[in-house]
């Protein structure tokens, strides 16, 4: 008897084919560097020879449909190398390290509200020009500042600019073998100096610049805060409770942290496909009555969407829950025009998406672990829970709750062991018992 004919995954999921050598052009680009002219001819080449392939008879296109491909491959490999390169805030024409000397004047603008630090406050900024020979020479970058504490730095907001004048200090790995890339985690944010500053080294300079969508992120933030300070007693309680619910870290007790890291279930306190999936299933829960109305169908996606990513964006934009915010537009977008998508074929396009906005999340372990959990999950998951079949509705659920996470574990266990260097043996007791309640709490 033949087996009945099935079609390959990556016929039903044409983005995998895309998303592959998209990503190889990044990781060339990264780890040899072709220069931006070579990029150019390349993406001209191919693309001109890929046009110039569909003119020929069909025939022949046929015969010869692999080198379409071939060059479809190419064309996607120089993009991803071009994507790469732009990124890269040293190639910039007017990145701040091209015209900086230590001599000179900085102004910068705070790109971030301050954080408190045992010692200073510890901040983003944002050089906007280098002062030169009276001449200000207009420049972009970021680094990181370090103020001492005084009353009048933790008077500074987001947006205040300041104006210094001292040598800015490279950014530095610790230098132990195998130890995490800093140096690196912050270039892919285009973050290459850094500066201590103490009361007698900035001034602040009257003019003000605000973006208007991070000031409204920014106001959400605070305003959440401030309500869990107000009715959750307790400093680690105050700090847990702004982990989970919007992903703000800087009041978490760092045992506490380790704690979670250490017993398999951080995945609670980072921001991503758990909480924004209970955010989209409250949202449904309102928005049930417009979809059950011809009329007003339209207005579901309208108010769900913005929704997704307003909180997407207000607790840090962070790759997991980006993609996320991604996957489920792309269920809502498909609901809303009554099509069913492909589960791999959506993650191949969210990559592909996401990889375009910033290639250096390829090498951020969050944005892995994301992926190669749900990729885990959709293909690992129903075969484990048809191991065992429970009647009992109550058993089942504990049952379907482990087969979850052994799912998860099985392509993440890579990851998890190269980024962290361990293995967890015992993570299926302590997800049975966070995930639940990790769920509760945020509803």
């Amino acid at each position: 008897m033949s087996r009945p004919y099935s079609i390959p995954i990556w016929k039903k999921a044409p983005f995998i084919r895309l998303l592959l050598p998209f990503i190889a052009g990044i990781m060339l680009q990264w780890y040899i560097g072709f220069s931006f002219s070579v990029i150019i001819v390349a993406i001209v080449s191919f693309a001109i020879a890929f046009f110039l392939f569909r003119l020929f008879p069909f025939a022949l296109r046929f015969k010869w449909k692999i080198a379409q491909g071939v060059m479809l491959n190419a064309v996607l490999l120089s993009f991803g190398s071009l994507i790469t390169w732009q990124k890269d805030i040293r190639h910039d024409a007017n990145w701040y390290g091209n015209n900086y000397h230590d001599s000179e004047y900085l102004v910068i603008r705070i790109n971030e509200p301050l954080t408190e630090k045992p010692k200073s406050f510890k901040t983003e900024g944002y050089i906007e020009a280098v002062i030169h020979d009276d001449s200000i020479i207009h420049c972009k970058g970021k680094l990181l500042l370090y103020l001492s504490k005084n009353s009048i730095a933790q008077q500074l907001q987001y947006g205040d600019k300041i104006l210094i004048h001292k040598k800015l200090q490279a950014i530095k790995n610790s230098g132990n073998p195998g130890a995490f890339d800093y140096k690196q985690y912050l270039l892919f944010r285009g973050i290459t100096s850094q500066v201590y500053l103490n009361q007698d080294e900035f001034v602040v300079l009257q003019e003000k610049k605000e973006e208007w969508l991070d000031k409204f992120l920014f106001s959400i933030r605070e305003k959440i805060i401030s309500i869990i300070h107000k009715y959750i007693p307790g400093a680690k309680e105050q700090g847990l409770a702004e982990a989970i619910l919007i992903g703000y870290k800087d009041d978490l007790d760092k045992n506490l942290e380790q704690s979670y890291i250490n017993t398999g279930v951080v995945h609670i306190i980072v921001i991503a496909g758990l909480h924004l999936g209970m955010v989209y299933w409250v949202l449904m829960l309102f928005t049930r009555g417009l979809r059950k109305r011809k009329n007003l169908k339209w207005l579901s996606p309208v108010i769900i969407i913005p929704c997704l990513w307003i909180f997407s964006l207000a607790t840090g934009a962070h790759p997991p829950v980006m993609r996320a915010a991604l996957m489920l537009t792309c269920v809502v977008l498909g609901e809303s025009l009554h099509r069913k998508t492909s589960v791999y074929n959506t993650l191949a396009l969210t990559a592909f998406l996401l990889l375009c906005y910033d290639p250096f999340w390829l090498w951020d372990a969050g944005f892995q672990l994301s992926y190669a959990a749900v990729v885990s999950i959709v293909t690992f998951m129903r075969p484990i829970y048809n191991l065992a079949f429970i009647k009992n509705r109550a058993m089942d659920f504990i049952w379907k709750i482990n087969a979850v996470s052994i799912a998860a574990q099985l392509l993440t266990i890579p990851f998890s062991i190269y980024h962290f260097h361990q293995f967890l043996n015992f993570f299926l007791l302590p997800n049975f018992v966070a995930v639940p309640l990790g769920m509760a709490i945020l509803l």
